[in-house]
């Protein structure tokens, strides 16, 4: 291992795998103990992954390098500006999550379900921390693979979870695939693992092009974009509420970093055909994901399916950023952009509480079935406020974040980033 750059980076980079270590030890302990330390472990990974974030996000650079058995490869963690705003917002939420698991009493409590924690927000850190194509698979397989063992958890009791976890399983290593593909490709072709060897690539080759829509369709997958969303309606229902707000709040975020690095990152002078692809994606999920949270019996699909709707508005700005950008408005793409960074900060901050309240009201009432759930505001009142604050967020409706997000993109599109 070596380690370079700046004090605060490095140190938050190592102490992320230090604590996951601690994680681990998590599952040799009796129920309840295991259930702190798993959780103390994942608010560790969540704090030095804000660390490490805000350190990046405000131009501090450090990288720590792991040494393969391949030879020559060396794997990179080296997050930049963007990795590090996106590690600030993984960080947050693994905090979020890992506070509300330590007072959990369900099926949670369990050895694999307690180490996949920190592993998991582990492998989320790492996607936005990975400087090479070999470092970004590595940690998309590690959050593959810990997030597969949380959608399991209850498998044990409930029959319906063994299904969404095949269902899952599938739609994640096929996203795996599709990456691998992309990576492969550019790698290929640029000569290099490095982002910055295949950011030298010109975009309008056409060997760039078919890496680019592979990456795009992994990432989209990750994201929830329709039709690759099947995953998202069946596996929150059944995974734990604090790994449904992990899902939702940072792991969908993790595809949508995907498609910035793709298109703003690697390859901001893309054609414009990639904007349009994108916004494809975007406006079928929109439109889709709101219908079917529209007319959801269940509180946590109902939540999944508004996911889709939220990734949809945030592939719409990117897509609409890259269309613009290329027909030579560089002023109206930084707005989208803008645009699109603030749905993904809002969406997480409402999505982590609603996920969250989801699982107090599942546990205080035993169901997550809306037509069983009247009378919740005198019985569970807090609980209650924070999903109401938190739904005014999610659907873009003033004074939340959403709605400062939302406008943002109307006002972008509609005048073309000049000030109403």
């Amino acid at each position: 291992m070596r380690v370079t750059g700046d004090h605060l980076v490095t140190v938050g980079l190592l102490a992320q795998l230090a604590l996951v270590a601690a994680g681990l030890a998590a599952a040799a302990l009796p129920a309840s103990g295991r259930r702190l330390l798993a959780a103390a472990a994942g608010v560790g990974v969540g704090v030095a992954g804000v660390v490490t974030g805000a350190a990046a996000w405000g131009g501090a650079a450090g990288a720590v390098s792991v040494r393969t058995a391949l030879p020559g490869v060396v794997l990179t963690y080296a997050p930049d500006r963007l990795g590090g705003a996106f590690a600030v917002l993984t960080g947050t939420v693994t905090v979020a999550a890992a506070l509300w698991s330590a007072g959990s009493d369900g099926p949670d409590r369990a050895r694999t379900a307690a180490a996949a924690l920190p592993v998991f927000a582990l492998g989320l850190l790492a996607v936005t921390e990975a400087a090479d194509v070999v470092a970004l698979l590595a940690a998309w397989e590690v959050m593959a693979v810990a997030s597969t063992a949380l959608v399991l958890t209850d498998h044990a009791r409930r029959g319906a979870v063994v299904g969404a976890g095949v269902w899952y399983a599938a739609m994640t290593q096929m996203s795996f695939v599709l990456v691998l593909g992309g990576c492969g490709v550019l790698a290929g072709a640029a000569g290099g693992i490095r982002f910055a060897d295949l950011a030298r690539l010109d975009p309008h080759r056409g060997v760039v092009a078919l890496g680019v829509v592979l990456l795009v369709l992994g990432f989209a997958t990750k994201a929830g974009a329709v039709p690759l969303h099947v995953w998202l309606p069946r596996a929150h229902p059944e995974a734990p509420s604090h790994a449904s707000a992990l899902f939702s709040a940072a792991m969908v975020k993790a595809g949508v970093y995907g498609v910035l690095l793709v298109v703003v990152r690697l390859y901001p002078g893309g054609p414009q055909w990639w904007g349009l692809l994108l916004l494809g994606l975007g406006a079928a999920s929109a439109v889709f994901g709101i219908l079917q949270a529209s007319v959801a019996a269940d509180l946590k699909r109902l939540l999944a399916y508004s996911t889709t709707e939220n990734v949809g508005l945030i592939l719409c700005a990117v897509g609409a950023a890259q269309v613009t950008a290329a027909r030579g408005e560089p002023a109206t793409a930084k707005v989208l952009l803008v645009a699109a960074m603030l749905l993904t900060f809002a969406h997480a901050a409402a999505k982590s509480a609603l996920f969250l309240a989801a699982g107090t009201v599942l546990h205080g009432a035993g169901t997550a079935d809306l037509d069983r759930l009247g009378g919740l505001a005198r019985r569970m009142p807090a609980t209650c406020a924070v999903f109401g604050v938190a739904a005014l967020g999610a659907a873009g409706l003033p004074p939340a974040a959403g709605f400062v997000a939302e406008w943002t993109l109307l006002q972008a599109l509609v005048l073309g980033g000049r000030p109403s």
